[in-house]
């Protein structure tokens, strides 16, 4: 076996390199592009349980992946076959903390969703469908009995 890697006595594999043909596009390739971000990772065990796992993403393999857990000082190694669902968290961020107001939101968008204006303020700033629904909902009075 090649060398591996050892933090605070735990060893694990050495770095594989998923930026190839037959990796791209992959789960191992974006999760090996964002190792050292905190995630929440969901795993499907029988046929309809989900749990969930949520760590620093420390290393990934082409069969496992290795979540950090500060909390509990520990290593978790998690089959990467049954991962169905990997949120990731704004770099620096943990759940339940709110980025500062003074912190940049990202500059993206996805391609996938539409640009729609506020049709009661043609200047405001593009919003997203999901935005536009939740705006709608809260203009909305209650039904009169």
């Amino acid at each position: 076996m090649s060398e591996t890697q050892v933090t605070n006595g735990f060893n694990v594999p050495p770095d594989q390199d998923f930026n190839t043909v037959s990796f791209q596009g992959s789960m191992q390739q974006v999760l090996q592009e964002n190792i050292g971000n905190y995630v929440i990772v969901e795993f499907l065990i029988g046929t309809n349980s989900l749990i969930s796992r949520q760590g620093i993403l420390y290393n990934v393999s082409t069969q496992f992946l290795v979540l950090y857990d500060e909390i509990e000082s520990r290593y978790v190694v998690c089959d990467i076959f049954s991962v169905k669902f990997v949120t990731f968290l704004l770099p620096g961020y943990k759940p339940g903390q709110v980025p500062a107001e003074s912190a940049p939101a990202p500059q993206f968008r996805p391609t996938f969703a539409p640009v729609l204006r506020d049709a009661e303020n043609p200047d405001a700033a593009a919003i997203t469908p999901s935005q536009a629904a939740y705006a709608w909902a809260a203009r909305r009075t209650p039904p009169r009995s």
